[in-house]
């Protein structure tokens, strides 16, 4: 029997949260990544769904899934190995595009290069290589965490650049830098809320060509809300894309080929 996506997503979710033994303690963020990492030996398995709305022009609806197997190989160093599938269907008068793939296999590598509980200021340096049969991409993010009082301070910082395969097989190079920026309130033991707002700025590359003028630049911005559980951490966050964008595919403050509305859900579980 062939499962399909649909199918197989709520038994991920559901494994996770009701399989599993122990909690993981979990970030209050969902585009944002603190400086801090796994202990050695401790595992976590996460399930991501990420579901886009909205273009400019055109009807748009996309959706994301992320299962992410993270590992303390060292008290200072983190591993992790995730698995993406990406769907999506863009609708104009006249025409439908609908587009799915199994992304594929994408490592991640987190060093911590102070901890939080050992320094004023958390800071960590995560690489993430992917490569697949029809792109590559490399990213390296400056992870910091400052906690005051119950609120948390995170931000991050991200250069990436892509490597994409046309139609005629030749590869096509791309870059952006985002900063992602979260504050987080521990309510009590177990609700969190907060509020994270990022700033991607496109250009066309970075590595191969150094070219730092800008192509595009969208800002999204959001609330959260995470509910760290005896048997589970779930978290839930919508981002909206505001009218600040800049380049030559806006309309009236909107990046128009972005998607304007943006719903993530995380489950987070120790193995």
């Amino acid at each position: 029997m062939k499962l399909k996506l649909t199918q197989v997503l709520p038994l991920i979710c559901f494994w996770i949260i009701f399989a599993a033994p122990a909690l993981s303690d979990d970030a209050p963020f969902l585009t944002t990544d603190p400086a801090c990492v796994l202990g050695r030996g401790e595992k976590t398995i996460q399930q991501w769904i990420v579901i886009g709305h909205g273009h400019s022009d055109e009807s748009y609806n996309s959706l994301s899934s992320q299962t992410e197997f993270d590992y303390g190989v060292t008290d200072r160093l983190q591993a992790s190995l995730i698995l993406l599938y990406d769907w999506s269907r863009s609708h104009v008068p006249g025409s439908s595009t609908t587009t799915s793939s199994l992304v594929g296999l994408h490592g991640e590598a987190v060093w911590s290069i102070a901890k939080t509980d050992e320094a004023p200021l958390g800071i960590a340096l995560a690489v993430d290589p992917a490569f697949n049969p029809s792109s590559r991409a490399i990213a390296i993010r400056l992870l910091f965490t400052k906690y005051m009082a119950r609120f948390e301070n995170v931000l991050d910082i991200n250069f990436e650049n892509n490597w994409d395969k046309d139609e005629f097989g030749h590869w096509q190079p791309s870059s952006a830098i985002t900063f992602n920026y979260g504050l987080a309130h521990a309510l009590d033991h177990g609700w969190t809320i907060g509020i994270e707002l990022g700033n991607e700025v496109a250009f066309s590359s970075l590595l191969t060509q150094a070219e730092l003028n800008s192509l595009a630049s969208s800002i999204y911005a959001g609330p959260t809300v995470q509910y760290e559980g005896s048997i589970a951490t779930i978290s839930v966050g919508l981002q909206a894309q505001l009218p600040f964008s800049s380049g030559s595919n806006t309309k009236n403050g909107y990046q128009t080929d972005a998607e304007r509305l943006r719903l993530a859900l995380r489950v987070t579980r120790a193995i």
